[in-house]
């Protein structure tokens, strides 16, 4: 790797960052024709559009009895994983109950029905209700990822979702992998589609003979998944558009430069899109990280068993990888709220004044010994989050994204007559002379 891919850049000021950095394209568009026509398919032709579009893209011919997963299918698998696996099936307990311990928490603090009454009567509140039907999106095909269907499920179930659908991308064989069939069976979940892309997407917005259709979407997934969830929104609800990964780490000369470069590099390996960025406030620092990203790629280059993940993490490093230094720690405050990352690791002797100071950030994890790995897996914490700097508006995936709140109001007579005249003005000024008229009518004498 060419150093100069990897030198660390002087910053002023704050504002100076985002002139290094670019926004990967959030699709192509071929990719949003397809899309288009997977979708209109679906809307027009249903499950024979699906078989169809499922054998192209799944690559995996699917009567329509077959593409939901049977019952005895998942049980069998969950056997199979509890026997062959169980170191893995210890990992993934202690992950789930971690999640689950960290959803319940959101949940009691914040995600509650409440009401309150005013001396007059006048009473107000909120009832908080589960989404009936979610659907999951959870990546698959090649690789499987348990640890997305553990975090976009328990979400749901803490919520109180009734009914959740599963869609994954099956193998080349159609099958789904028994781990993660063991995991939906101890989950309860029971409905379970071996489809992904854009086909997955439009058959649980619009429905089919074959699959129900939900009120939600949540799930990451690649561009075509992203493109078709943009698309479907309105016809039912959905968590967010996920972009490539991203992590911006705040370091000074405590941190250690080794593991800097490590998670910048973790972070890399997930697509060539990936951006990891470094911000310190120690020019030492920063080049010692930059020498141990060098040493970390020639080591990860020459191992054969790492190849794939070695092109992806090069390409990655070469195009979104940057290494900023300031001595002023307030202006890498800034930059970082400014690249408003998936992910902020905070490495420095003081981390209560950064984090008092940071006000955009998906998820983030605090000293030298909390990668974001830890979030990814284990910590509880959730690991969908925003991407391409929308943690300036949006949050991670919770259980609050499972629940609709519903407003309630009920007064008292005394409560509308004390305050009838400020509705009928607001509403004679607006014009709008039949509202003003139907709170008169209560304090009409009747017949």
């Amino acid at each position: 790797m060419d150093s100069i891919l990897l030198k660390v850049i002087k910053l002023d000021n704050a504002g100076e960052i985002l002139e290094g950095l670019t926004r990967p394209e959030s699709g192509s568009a071929d990719a949003l024709k397809t899309v288009e026509a997977v979708i209109d398919g679906i809307k027009r032709n249903g499950d024979d559009a699906l078989c169809r579009f499922i054998k192209e893209y799944d690559g995996f011919d699917a009567g329509r009895e077959n593409i939901r997963v049977a019952g005895k299918e998942i049980k069998e698998a969950a056997q199979k994983v509890k026997k062959e696996l169980p170191d893995l099936v210890r990992a993934l307990d202690i992950s789930r109950k971690n999640i689950e311990s960290f959803h319940r928490s959101q949940y009691e603090h914040s995600e509650t029905s409440w009401m309150k009454e005013d001396s007059r009567g006048a009473r107000t509140g909120q009832k908080v209700t589960p989404i009936e039907r979610v659907g999951l999106y959870i990546p698959g095909g090649r690789y499987a990822y348990p640890s997305t269907l553990l975090m976009t499920s328990i979400p749901a179930v803490t919520a109180g979702v009734d009914s959740i659908a599963v869609c994954s991308p099956p193998d080349i064989n159609g099958q789904i992998d028994p781990v993660m069939l063991y995991l939906c069976s101890i989950l309860g979940i029971s409905e379970i589609y071996r489809m992904g892309g854009a086909q997955a997407i439009a058959a649980m917005a619009f429905g089919t003979s074959s699959v129900k259709k939900v009120d939600k979407i949540a799930g990451p997934g690649n561009i075509y998944v992203t493109l078709a969830k943009k698309l479907v929104y309105g016809y039912v609800g959905i968590d967010s558009l996920a972009g490539p990964s991203d992590i911006t780490i705040i370091a000074d000369s405590s941190a250690r430069p080794e593991l800097a470069a490590a998670d910048m590099l973790s972070q890399a390996e997930h697509d060539p899109l990936s951006r990891s960025i470094l911000l310190s406030s120690d020019r030492e620092l920063a080049e010692q990280a930059a020498e141990c990203m060098h040493e970390m790629l020639r080591y990860y280059g020459s191992r054969k068993d790492y190849a794939g993940n070695f092109r992806v993490m090069a390409q990655s490093v070469r195009q979104q990888c940057r290494i900023y230094f300031s001595p002023d720690i307030d202006i890498i405050i800034e930059a970082a709220n400014m690249t408003a990352p998936e992910h902020l690791e905070i490495m420095v002797s003081d981390p209560g004044h950064v984090l008092e100071g940071i006000r955009n950030a998906g998820a983030i994890f605090i000293g030298d010994n909390t990668p974001v790995a830890v979030g990814d897996y284990i910590g509880g914490t959730n690991h969908v989050i925003p991407t391409e700097g929308n943690a300036r508006f949006s949050s991670p995936l919770g259980v609050g994204d499972f629940l609709k709140r519903s407003s309630i109001c009920t007064y008292s007579r005394a409560a509308l007559e004390a305050e009838r005249r400020y509705i009928e003005e607001m509403a004679g000024f607006e014009r709008l002379y039949v509202h003003r008229d139907s709170v008169r009518k209560r304090f009409e004498r009747q017949g």
